[in-house]
């Protein structure tokens, strides 16, 4: 074989072999986050959450949005509510029940303590009031330093790395992006987090991974949404409906 020939084999077979490294390395971090994420879902079970943190909120989806009475004109000239369609009427029968025949809601105080009590370090948002974290802020949640952040414009990616390094010069441990909706962001890359507030288009409650983000969409109101960390950042998110 002539040793143009045998470089260009050999060549091929490297090239293989970084392949193969590769997709072999990719399934051992796959296969590791997944670990995590079962081992989180064990560790909650149990109630041992020494080490995590729980970052929780209300919240913020109305199913019934779809279905409130529109203001029509009065009589006299002022405007009332007054229900359209079916789905107004029943909305409108809805709002009249006692409380004591609706379902109870849940709240993120009620979920706060459940995790405080399992040892987690907890940490509550008002995602409904994204005007309190339009600047960068440090949280604490136990002894560890999140980052916040809320974005309500459209943010290039150089813009998100500037709010991110800003969180980290702080000493953020964690990141978290708070946006009524994920096209408001050019990439995910720079959080942990990303929550959505007010996206009629997704799922309420979904987690869903994107780069290194764990993007998650906020609740029908009445439930709770939690993001739970592990100690090296490794995310997972579920949704209280009652407790």
């Amino acid at each position: 074989m002539k040793k143009r020939t045998r470089e260009k084999v050999a060549l091929l077979v490297f090239a293989l072999l970084v392949v193969l490294g590769g997709s072999v390395l990719l399934r051992y971090f796959e296969t590791g986050r997944s670990f995590n994420m079962a081992a989180t879902a064990v560790d909650d079970a149990f109630g041992q959450m020494s080490g995590y943190t729980a970052i929780v909120f209300d919240g913020t989806y109305d199913v019934l949005d779809a279905l409130r009475p529109t203001k029509l004109p009065s009589v006299d000239g002022g405007a009332e509510e007054r229900p359209e369609t079916l789905g107004e009427m029943v909305a409108a029968e809805l709002a009249r029940l006692p409380l004591s025949m609706r379902e109870r809601p849940v709240y993120a105080s009620d979920v706060r303590s459940f995790y405080e009590e399992k040892g987690a370090g907890v940490l509550t948002l008002n995602v409904d009031d994204l005007a309190r974290y339009e600047k960068p802020r440090i949280l604490m949640a136990g002894d560890r330093k999140i980052g916040v952040v809320a974005v309500d414009y459209y943010a290039s990616a150089r813009q998100l790395k500037k709010l991110h390094d800003e969180l980290a010069s702080a000493g953020a441990e964690s990141f978290v992006c708070l946006v009524p909706r994920l096209s408001c962001l050019a990439d995910t890359d720079d959080f942990n987090v990303v929550i959505v507030t007010d996206d009629d288009q997704a799922e309420p409650g979904r987690g869903e991974g994107e780069g290194s983000a764990h993007i998650v969409y906020a609740p029908e109101r009445g439930q709770v949404g939690v993001v739970l960390l592990t100690s090296l950042n490794v995310p997972s998110s579920k949704v209280y409906a009652s407790l």
